[in-house]
């Protein structure tokens, strides 16, 4: 395998276990709304939320629409009228902060290549909690840059948020950067649009359709075994 120089990580259900920590964030930020246990409906919730974040990362839609949108949508498909979206899209940003969960190996990846690579982390997420997410799990020293899609109005897989992501490179060759994570959409496609290299963490084994990522993997433990 060619030498690289930078590893361009994915964050959510690549480094930090987001379905975990969504989950737990959802159910405690909707009972503080003061929904009852049969109306916190994550699989209900998670629906309407895939479908806001594709037209996010589509560019259809911007961040701020897209925090109150997702919970108006759950809200209506529950008939929870009176509640109010945007109250609600605080309340679980602020319970998401407080489960820095990680993904099995997480750590010993970080761990195994620090010493050997420059790390960026290239996320799309809202700027009220992925800084402080990477601080509560400890990992946001490890990054020599991060670009959060949020703070700079592109989402991956726009060009415009991987034009970002080498201008904090600095100087850099191209061929030298992989992209690695899980999302086929933002992640494979935005890096392959862009002529970079990329690790597909694919536990699922699901079809990459006409996107040919460069590596797939099953796991994080097997990424720590592409870069030794």
């Amino acid at each position: 395998m060619k030498k690289y120089e930078w590893l361009l990580f994915d964050n959510d259900n690549t480094l930090m276990n987001f379905h975990s920590a969504s989950y737990s964030a959802f159910r405690g930020s909707m009972r503080e709304m003061g929904l009852s246990d049969e109306e916190i409906d994550y699989k209900e919730y998670n629906k309407h939320n895939h479908i806001v974040w594709s037209e996010f990362e589509n560019g259809d839609i911007d961040a701020s629409t897209l925090r109150p949108k997702r919970f108006q949508l759950f809200f209506d498909a529950i008939g929870h009228t009176k509640a109010d979206p945007l109250a609600a899209n605080a309340a679980y940003l602020n319970h998401l902060i407080l489960h820095p969960d990680m993904m099995d190996h997480a750590y010993d990846l970080l761990n195994s290549v620090k010493p050997h690579y420059k790390l960026g982390l290239i996320t799309n997420g809202l700027k009220e909690v992925q800084r402080p997410r990477l601080r509560a799990a400890k990992i946001y020293d490890y990054f020599d840059a991060i670009v959060v899609s949020d703070e700079i109005g592109h989402a991956k897989p726009q060009k415009g948020y991987f034009d970002h992501v080498v201008s904090e490179m600095g100087p850099t060759d191209l061929s030298k950067a992989i992209v690695i994570g899980d999302s086929l959409n933002s992640d494979i496609r935005g890096a392959i649009n862009y002529g970079l290299d990329c690790v597909w963490l694919n536990p699922d084994q699901k079809l990459s359709g006409e996107l040919n990522p460069t590596f797939e993997v099953q796991s994080v433990k097997e990424i720590i075994g592409l870069f030794k």
